[in-house]
Order: structure tokens, then sequence, then C-alpha cells
């Protein structure tokens, strides 16, 4: 039986996500979603006492595991046998050894003098929660849809006997997650130092001694993802290639990402390509300017493009015409934050602020800004249309089928408005890298919202 809890290490709570357990290894789950509500503050539970005393002998610890990537999560379990194949297999985890006490379950329940502990799971704040208060548990069941019910996973004490220690429990709005500590000096340290993190009470009593569990034995599973020691180098570099070869190539980090088990990946590093920018996520800095920049050939503007994408960019120009499609130009690329200001402000004054903002970002909100969106026309024997009378042109068919062998996406596709907020602009290509591109293109996806299982963002916050 496999059990589940945010946890700490050394003083505070790593941090962020909690994840899933199943018999062996965490069960797939859904993306991170914003925190709203939490279950109700610990009380005690006068049904769940028992006036029988329980046998500390009987009880055993639980090992626990870390993965920064499930967001600095701590995963926990009885289990001698799933916590040796988490170790051996699973290179999402580093096992930190054994924590507080707990009684397994009985084919009669809990055993003479604990009582039962509840167990939800909630896909909305991607974490487990526990308690013992049968009442707090019944309202979890019966009122509150974020949160599922899966049964007793446990057996604990609901006071105080003897020689035991308090659990403690903490409640985070920020992180969306609750944390479990039976440490009296990590407790009082949070609660003293951490203001990201409200005191709940005690969730449990744990004995300080009992049956001995069996060590975990062997070499660990290599380390795949954020737990590879040469991650956060890679990301300090903004080594784009080398964060997606740690978690074993762009659609194995991209799958992660999604699956929330990429807490570490910054998807608001505007020096990465995979930068996500839309009506929830402002360019960050506000005022990023590129290091470099490039004009590309027949470019109409002088804005140019991120000097690192620009050689993909020409390719995929040349072969648009010698295709003989016909060929393209860069209309837009870089734009400065001033500038899209400009920009929002005439397409507002002409269309309203509903309108307007369905045609340019406010300034601080434009993929322009960081240097890898291209805004590109179509041109002949006539010279160069419009973006506007780019739709159905050869050239945006040629693109619409091919831009992504390039590194290029389509980024506002029709259908998509209530994702991006944007209207359709087939003219408006996307730089995220050709291996990202691949998977993008592989699995039929239509926005980067989706790409990368986070909200669609129809409207600013």
């Amino acid at each position: 039986m496999a059990i589940l809890l945010g946890g700490l290490a050394a003083v505070t709570p790593h941090g962020v996500t909690a994840v899933p357990a199943a018999a062996v290894t965490p069960h797939a789950f859904a993306a991170p979603a914003a925190a709203t509500t939490a279950p109700a503050a610990a009380a005690s539970d006068p049904a769940a006492a028992s006036t029988a005393r329980a046998d500390p002998d009987s009880s055993r610890p639980i090992y626990r595991f870390w993965s920064e990537g499930y967001g600095n999560a701590h995963f926990y379990t009885i289990d001698h046998a799933a916590a040796q194949e988490v170790h051996s297999a699973d290179g999402w985890w580093t096992y930190e050894g054994t924590d507080f006490r707990v009684w397994p379950t009985t084919s009669n329940g809990c055993p003479s003098g604990t009582a039962p502990v509840y167990r939800f799971w909630s896909p909305k704040f991607t974490s487990h929660f526990y308690t013992m208060n049968s009442s707090e548990a019944e309202d979890l069941r019966r009122g509150d849809a974020n949160w599922d019910a899966e049964g007793v996973r446990f057996c604990a004490l609901s006071k105080q006997q003897g020689d035991t220690a308090a659990v403690h429990r903490f409640w985070s709005s920020k992180f969306g997650k609750h944390f479990y500590t039976s440490n009296a000096s990590e407790a009082q340290q949070l609660r003293a130092n951490d203001h990201n993190w409200t005191y709940e009470g005690v969730a449990m009593h744990a004995p300080t001694s009992g049956a001995a569990s069996p060590p975990i034995t062997g070499a660990p599973a290599p380390r795949v993802g954020c737990q590879s020691p040469e991650m956060p180098a890679a990301i300090a570099a903004h080594d784009a290639r080398k964060i997606m070869r740690l978690f074993g190539g762009a659609g194995a980090m991209r799958n992660a990402i999604a699956g929330g088990r990429a807490a570490c990946v910054p998807l608001d590093d505007p020096e990465l390509p995979w930068v996500v920018v839309n009506k929830h996520r402002a360019v960050s800095p506000i005022g990023y300017v590129p290091p470099s920049l490039t004009v590309p050939s027949s470019s109409l503007v002088g804005g140019g493009l991120r000097s690192n994408v620009v050689g993909w960019y020409e390719r995929m120009q040349r072969d648009v015409a010698g295709s003989g499609a016909g060929s393209i130009a860069l209309t837009s690329g870089y734009r400065s934050y001033s500038t899209q200001a400009a920009i929002h402000r005439s397409q507002v004054d002409r269309l309203g602020v509903t309108e307007g903002e369905r045609l340019a970002a406010r300034p601080g909100y434009s993929e322009h800004q960081i240097g890898l969106a291209a805004d590109v026309v179509a041109c002949g024997g006539g010279g160069c249309g419009s973006i506007y009378s780019f739709p159905d042109t050869a050239q945006e068919r040629w693109l619409r089928e091919n831009s992504w062998r390039y590194g290029w996406i389509v980024r506002y596709e029709s259908g998509k408005t209530s994702t991006t907020g944007y209207n359709p602009e087939p003219w408006h290509l996307r730089y995220i890298g050709p291996d990202l591109a691949q998977v993008y293109h592989d699995g039929g996806y239509r926005s980067l919202e989706e790409f990368f299982g986070l909200p669609a963002a129809p409207n600013y916050r």
C-alpha cells in the first residue's frame, strides 16, 4: 500500500507539488491548476478516539522519497517492496530514509487502539490530503468536488498515548499543498519563519519506537529529468538541447511538463525556445530585450528575429520558394514593449477593447517581444501582399503543412480563440525548435497551452 504525503527535507518543505501514488509508483495525473480552496483546518475528532492502548511495537516506519520533478514532492510508503522498486527502478525519485511511524491496516481494519487515516486525491491541487477527522472526511466526500475519496490508507493515533510524537499539519495557499511533519523543531521553524505556510494543528500522533522495517538496498535508478544532477547547470545555462536530453528527448520533456513531473523546467524563461507568453503569462522581465537580433533576408521590416533562429527561418524561406509555392517575407519580427503599446492602443481605439485585444496583445504580453515570432506575407511578381491576404495562399498552405520541420508552428489557429484569446492568424509563426515542433506536429496539437497542459488563456487576469 503506497502512501503519499507532502513533506520536509532539512528545515522547511522542499516545496510545491505533491504527486499521487499507486501500488508501486505514482500514477499519471492531470496538469497542475491554480489552488483556490483547501480542506478545513485540522480538528480533533472524539469519534475517532479509542480508549484501548495501541501496541507501538507493531508500528512501522514509512519510507520517504523526494522528487524535484513533481514540484519538490515527497512520496511516502509503508510497503518495503514498493519502496525498493521505486528506489531501484524509478529515476524520478530520490530515497531520503524513513519518516514517522504508522500502523498498517489489517483484515479487521485498524489495530486495536489506533484509528483510520482517510486519504483524498485532488487533480486540481495535484496532491493527496490526509485526515483522521471523520467529519472532515465526510464533508469532503459530500461537498467538495475538488477531492476524490480513496479510503483508509493506514492507521495512527488520534490522541497522544505515552511516548508519541505529534504529526503537525500545514497548508500553503501559494503552493496549493498540505504538509505534514512529526519533527517538532521543523514545525516550529516553519511556523516562525515561513509565511507561505499556515499551521492547521495536529493531524495525528505517531509512536517514537516500534518494529524495524527492512532496509532499502542496492544502487538507485539513474536519475532522470529534474532529478538529474546535471539539470541545475543546464537550466542556468539556458541549454535547451541538454535539458531535453536529460529528460530523454523532446517528447519525454513535453510529457513530463504536461504531466506535472517537470517543475524544474521554466516556461517563463525568455532565453528558452519553449517560453510561453499569453494573456495569463507576461514576458519576464516585462521590459525584456533579446540579447541579439538579426534581420533575415527578404525582410520588409528592420526588427529582425533572435539571431540563433534566423538560420531556421531563412532555410524555411528558401524551401517554400523552392517548392514552387511562392515567396514569403517577414513583415513583423521583434517588437519592443513601447512598439507593442502603440500597436495595442491603435487597435483598441479602432475596434474597442474586446475586439482590439483579439488582434493585438497588451504591451509585455506579446510573443514578438521575445524575438521568436514572425508575421509573414506572400510575395510574387506583383510584390508582397498584406497579412490579411495571406490566408489560403499557396505559401500559407505550405507553411501550415511544413513549418514544423524548421522549428516553427502556427501559433494562433482557427477554432482556438477560446484557448489563445486571439483571432486566427495563419501568418503568425512561432519558433519552438525543431525537436519540440516535431512532437507538436506529430501529436496534433493546435496551441502551446494544450501542448504543455496549461490552462486556456482567452482573457487577461
